[in-house]
């Protein structure tokens, strides 16, 4: 049995001379289970007059993660996500999501299902994210 607390932070910026002429592809989106749990995938960042979701020039996320291992393969966790996509720095905006996890050691890698609540969000919405692979 052991504990862990985990940090990831992300942060990346694009320069571009239109922002109209970078393809989607290349913008930058919050929300799904590896980088702000709480939201659906792609679900945060700019929108436009319609209020899709286009995608930010820039990005920032920060995550906290308490790990207790209670056997070999299988433990819990507790965690909070902050952080958003955005195009300039006054308009950035941070979703908050927080949640509990089971983690299990599987013979393929770490499964870690999590329910985690997007409290930024009127109603503090639940989501389910499910991830099979490295830590972070």
């Amino acid at each position: 049995e052991y504990d862990r607390v985990l940090f990831r932070g992300e942060a990346a910026t694009t320069w571009v001379g239109e922002f109209r002429d970078m393809p989607a592809s290349l913008r930058y989106f919050a929300g799904g289970d590896r980088n702000l749990r709480g939201f659906g995938y792609q679900e945060l960042g700019p929108t436009d007059d319609a209020g899709d979701v286009i995608g930010g020039k820039h990005l920032l996320l920060g995550s906290a993660e308490y790990e207790h291992m209670f056997t070999e393969k299988w433990g819990a966790a507790v965690f909070v996500d902050a952080g958003n996509a955005f195009n300039d720095p006054g308009d950035f905006d941070a979703e908050v999501g927080t949640g509990v996890g089971i983690r299990w050691r599987s013979p393929v890698g770490t499964v870690r299902v999590d329910v985690a609540s997007a409290v930024t969000e009127p109603g503090d919405p639940i989501r389910f994210h499910l991830v099979i692979g490295p830590d972070l």
